[in-house]
């Protein structure tokens, strides 16, 4: 139940946004709107309201402003072409401070979760320490977390530390050079934290699991499993894992990372909720948005050379539906960060230069306002011909993804 509210709550506000965008710029440039739609027909619900009709479709696959912009007309639009070119642009501009607002209410007003390590040793590289020791003290000084750790014994490159082994209390000397700080790795469970469009979580990894074993090697500590991982050779990584008591098999395929193989977890131990004050919440929301919008089209940019790759990194309607039902499980936090990264793929795909979209319909209006002239009936409707078999195409191809991914899971 949680997951289809998540679905009807998150992708709602997405879509209501996009058009409402529309919406507002097309009233407050002249434009007249006909419809107001979320969701697609048949009609659960219409209203109308002087010129406007609103509607609520019982296909809740996106949502529409019936509008006339006057591409593909022989006659001009009674507005300007770079007012109609705004209301094409308003919808994914919504999109994008749609992603800001979330993520001001994630910093400012809920709260981000952000991992505390603890001072227990995992793999060491000095004499004297063990796995499972618990630092203390470092030179005298009591230490909380890793970070606290870490910074210590960086500062002071020598000294000694104060361990609970057992029910032993130790002092451990230490002497150090920089590129060995601080002598070991915490001991972190294999719970991950799996990011959205990295191979784990493509194989089915969600933020939560906990890996158990890889191609058939146990592995107890987080770094055992980087390790495993940097040194698969091959195409396919068997990873053995359990969610809610359950076992079950991810095939995943690493990833080429600065040299290495990674498979995109990170470690999900225990973690505390960090506010920033409002001022600053919101210029770090707004950086974030635009940094968001702007990785998003970069990586476009990047894979338009490799349509292939477009493909193993895209989403459809399964993989939308299970990952917000997934992150809502985690709080309301991760739920608003999960909308605000959606919010911009949608920005970014609606801007893809496509006749149908809102960027096929920007270049349209661009070309008149430099031409003085609407392009063609015909021109327009070849192109939208055109545009409407590659979405197909990319439709059909995403959804092919979707069902490999639950293939891949359970074979």
């Amino acid at each position: 139940m949680l997951s289809v509210i998540a679905v009807v709550v998150g992708l709602g506000m997405i879509v209501f946004f996009h058009e409402l965008g529309h919406f507002w710029v097309s009233k407050a440039v002249g434009l007249p709107v006909e419809r107001f739609s979320i969701g697609f027909p048949p009609f659960v619900f219409r209203k109308q309201a002087g010129e406007t009709e609103y509607c609520i479709g019982s296909i809740p696959l996106g949502g529409y402003v019936k509008v006339n912009l006057g591409v593909g007309t022989e006659t001009a639009s009674s507005v300007v072409w770079w007012k109609r070119a705004l209301v094409v642009l308003a919808g994914p501009a919504m999109n994008l401070v749609l992603a800001a607002v979330l993520m001001f209410v994630v910093l400012g007003v809920v709260g981000t979760e952000v991992p505390v390590v603890a001072t227990t040793v995992g793999t060491v590289h000095m004499a004297g320490l063990e796995t499972g020791d618990v630092i203390l003290k470092v030179s005298g000084t009591p230490v909380e977390n890793w970070t606290v750790l870490y910074e210590l014994v960086e500062q002071q490159g020598s000294g000694e530390f104060l361990v609970q082994r057992g029910t032993e209390t130790l002092s451990i000397p230490f002497d150090l050079p920089p590129d060995s700080v601080p002598g070991f790795t915490p001991l972190l469970p294999t719970i991950v934290e799996s990011t959205i469009g990295m191979p784990a979580y493509e194989a089915g990894i969600r933020s939560g699991d906990s890996i158990i074993s890889v191609n058939s090697v146990p592995v107890i500590d987080f770094s055992e499993l980087q390790y495993e991982v940097s040194q698969f050779d091959g195409s396919f990584l068997e990873a053995v894992f359990v969610r809610n008591a359950v076992v079950d098999t991810a095939w995943i395929e690493p990833m080429d990372y600065d040299g290495r193989s990674i498979i995109g977890v990170t470690a999900l131990g225990e973690t505390e909720t960090m506010k920033l004050p409002l001022a600053r919440a919101f210029t770090v929301s707004i950086k974030a948005a635009l940094g968001g919008a702007g990785t998003f089209f970069t990586s476009l940019v990047q894979m338009a050379v490799k349509p292939a790759e477009l493909i193993r990194m895209s989403g459809g309607p399964v993989f939308v539906a299970e990952t917000l039902g997934q992150q809502a499980g985690f709080g309301l936090s991760r739920f608003l960060e999960t909308i605000a990264y959606f919010s911009l793929a949608i920005m970014g795909f609606n801007l893809l230069p496509l006749p149908i979209l809102d960027g096929g319909q920007f270049l349209f209006i661009l070309y008149e306002g430099i031409r003085r002239k609407p392009a063609s009936a015909k021109v327009v409707q070849v192109a939208q011909h055109i545009g409407i078999m590659l979405l197909l195409l990319l439709f059909a191809a995403v959804i092919y993804k979707d069902i490999s991914r639950v293939v891949t899971r359970i074979r």
